[in-house]
């Protein structure tokens, strides 16, 4: 043996010696425990068509299966009227099933006696688009809502009254009218005539004063014929739990625009038990949470900045805790706000700027924030595996972390079912870093332990990995990869993994349940009763089970899961996967991208020809087709003057060529904010936190210009980088760079 053979074997024993060196062993206990009984509680509808949804106390339901919806706000006030339609589209291609938002007394009761629904503030057409695209709606009607809007939602003279948020007759009476007004605007639009409300929530955060009060008001509402399916609260609101009247929906804030620099560390990485997040307690409710299914109303994807907090949300950050929710028990995954907007001038909250972009997946102008991507993988994975996981209990580890600084232990939890389940793993956590983890957990079960092998689980990632994940009569044992998406067809079934980073991916069949033992391209041992498997070459598998159905098993790269969108083409489930933003509708693509001209889309399954006059270029091995489309290169006729340092003047074109959807404003500048003003009126803003302010210009055309002023640092700024701040005491209040760059845009038709 020569030296540098032998030399080369030693380096490679030690690495392995300290992989396992560093490597740990966790158990859990999942074995079957008493689980509470199915409760049906008095929420419960049938739409026209028959459809039926309903509740329990573990879940919602679905034409009486378990249903795991996902929710997302949009405030139709604080978004162009002209956009609502492909806003609502962006949130459905997104994986969401409903909308919720507000309706804001002081936008609507303009003074004493005088109201307007018309356009901004016309909630039936905005109801009725969202029916149009087969979206649900949640309406939050307050009468005080909050929402960062003036005196949280109220009147001027409502303000005032000294018997407000309370059983006080005459502010009843003023808000019996705000419910009348909404009843007459929402009616014929609820689930039960055909519509699409299923839900409303009364007050918010009703924290202190009357049980009663909540109870009163869903009667006045009922009294307006307000009249969903399901009624909810914030579960931080004082109520009367054993009436069930309402369910309580919790939230958490990873992000936290109200206190210092967007606040610390917080507990919601830890897969605690149910809590207001706000409050940092753990376990910490005010009502039985064993009576009411496990819901999000307010998870924030992100989070308001004020003039005195600053941050960045990190969109795995935001990934994280939505997967740390699902890990923990939540049914229901509502976002607080999904979609950004801009405020009504005159109706902020002191202390807030008019942009109410929140650092949403959507962004005030409707762009893609790379968090809407990051979330998408969670909830293709909740839209197809939800019925299973909304069944499924939630198993602790024997000494879970309870100390959110704690980065050594793993995180881990189990949510299982009938002896099938998800491991969920977290190494994330907001402002904390998180080193690399080399573990393995074994999950004990009533008649067998599952053990995983061991993986790298990279700092600031997540994973939720299965195990006796049955498919057709085939139950795979494990898989050290995260399911994406499962797509039936006929007797074939496709399981989409998202491999996990740095670890090449591995699984066992339970040999008794598939006829397939041809495995080409994968290291084959065979351990008792299951068949292990290791990728090599080939990360793709394909099986069939006793009864003959095909399993297909296609393993995506992190970047590919991100890329993926779920729909069905030409009656087949499928899955496409574009680098361009894919809005989806019945019969039709609309794909979307800044400054690249060329769309490229894989689809599966191959040879459905789904794209009218396109012809695949995949070769005849390869798992999707795929297509490239080219579009005419654009260059955006945008002027930019400086009359002073601080000031902008922007030219806009009067018109964009068919293939271009808007062009991007992409702003670099250093000061304490950025003014956006059109006819001299100020339209909206931006805080500044390092990050680039991309502004939709397309809404601006109609007015030829907009001019940008930039403000000056306030030393009371909080949260903004040390180096940053250097930067701007050093060059002063400036723009670093100002461009315009396309936003193009091509519509494939489908196939029928």
């Amino acid at each position: 043996m020569n030296m540098f053979k032998l030399k080369t074997q030693l380096v490679v024993f030690c690495m392995c010696f300290a992989y396992l060196a560093n490597a740990q062993v966790y158990e859990i206990d999942a074995r079957a425990k008493t689980a509470r009984k199915e409760n049906a509680l008095p929420f419960s509808g049938k739409n026209p068509a028959g459809i039926t949804l309903s509740a329990n106390n573990k879940y919602f339901e679905k034409n009486g299966k378990p249903w795991f919806p996902v929710m997302g706000e949009l405030h139709y006030n604080r978004v162009p009227y002209q956009e609502w339609e492909q806003e609502i589209i962006k949130m459905k291609s997104g994986g969401l099933s409903i909308v919720a938002t507000y309706v804001f007394w002081n936008e609507h009761e303009t003074a004493k006696g005088v109201w307007d629904w018309k356009n901004n503030r016309d909630i039936r057409r905005f109801v009725e688009l969202c029916a149009r695209h087969h979206m649900l709606v949640w309406l939050r009607i307050g009468p005080w809502s909050h929402g960062e809007q003036l005196n949280g939602g109220y009147p001027d003279w409502i303000q005032k009254m000294k018997g407000h948020r309370s059983n006080d007759p005459e502010y009843l009476a003023e808000s019996a009218k705000l419910y009348r007004q909404i009843g007459l605007q929402t009616k014929s639009l609820y689930f039960k005539d055909g519509g699409p409300i299923i839900g409303t929530q009364l007050e918010n955060e009703y924290a202190s004063g009357q049980p009663g009060h909540i109870a009163k008001l869903k009667e006045m509402a009922l009294q307006a014929n307000i009249t969903p399916v399901y009624w909810s609260i914030t579960a931080n609101t004082v109520f009367d739990d054993k009436k069930m009247e309402v369910i309580p929906l919790q939230g958490a804030y990873a992000y936290r625009g109200w206190e210092r620099a967007g606040g610390k560390a917080t507990k919601d990485f830890l897969y605690g038990n149910d809590q207001w997040i706000m409050s940092d307690a753990l376990g910490k409710v005010y009502y039985d949470v064993t009576m009411f299914p496990k819901g999000m109303c307010e998870q924030g994807a992100g989070s308001q900045m004020t003039f005195n907090n600053r941050f960045v949300v990190d969109p795995g950050v935001a990934e994280a805790h939505v997967q740390n929710q699902v890990g923990r028990g939540m049914n229901l995954m509502g976002y607080y706000m999904f979609h950004g907007g801009t405020q009504t001038p005159g109706l902020e909250e002191p202390g807030y700027p008019y942009s109410y972009d929140f650092q949403a997946p959507l962004d005030e102008f409707g762009l893609l924030r790379p968090s809407y991507k990051y979330l998408k993988v969670l909830h293709t994975f909740i839209n197809d595996f939800g019925t299973d996981l909304a069944e499924m209990q939630v198993f602790e580890a024997e000494n879970p972390v309870r100390n959110e600084l704690d980065t050594a232990k793993l995180r881990y939890v189990v949510r299982a079912n009938n002896n099938s389940g998800f491991l969920f793993l977290g190494n994330t956590q907001v402002r904390v870093n998180m080193p690399d983890k080399n573990v393995s957990v074994k999950v004990k079960l009533d008649q067998e332990t599952i053990t995983f092998p061991y993986l790298l689980l990279k700092g600031q990632t997540i994973a939720t990995l299965p195990f006796n994940l049955k498919v057709g009569k085939a139950v795979i044992k494990y898989v050290t990869a995260q399911p994406l998406a499962r797509l039936v067809n006929g007797k074939k079934t496709t399981i989409f993994f998202q491999e996990l980073p740095g670890v090449n991916p591995q699984l066992a069949f339970d040999d008794a349940s598939i006829v397939t033992k041809n495995f080409e391209g994968w290291k084959v041992e065979k351990s008792g009763n299951n068949v292990q498997l290791t990728a090599g070459k080939n990360k793709n598998l394909e099986v069939k089970d006793k009864e003959g159905n095909i399993i297909s098993l296609v393993f995506l790269s992190r970047k590919q899961a991100e890329n993926s969108w779920r729909l069905k083409l030409k009656g087949e489930e499928a899955l496409v996967v574009s680098e361009a933003d894919v809005m989806i509708e019945d019969n039709k693509l609309t794909l979307q991208q800044t400054g690249n001209d060329a769309f490229g889309i894989q689809v599966y399954p191959r040879s459905l020809n789904a794209i009218s006059g396109l012809k695949s270029q995949s070769g005849k091995t390869a798992v999707f087709d795929s297509y490239i489309v080219k579009t005419t290169p654009y260059v955006p006729k945008v002027t930019i003057t400086y009359p002073e340092k601080q000031n902008a003047v922007v030219q806009l074109p009067k018109n964009l060529p068919s293939n271009v959807a808007s062009v991007i404003l992409k702003v670099d500048y250093l000061g304490g904010s950025a003014l956006l003003l059109q006819n001299g009126k100020h339209i909206t803003d931006n805080l500044y936190n390092g990050e680039t302010w991309n502004i939709g210009l397309q809404r601006f055309m109609k007015g030829g210009e907009i001019t940008l002023k930039l403000q000056d640092w306030n030393n009371r700024t909080t949260g903004v980088a040390p180096e940053l701040v250097k930067e701007i005491t050093e060059k002063g209040t400036m723009f670093k760079k100002v461009n315009a760059v396309p936003q193009y845009q091509t519509v494939l038709n489908l196939s029928k």
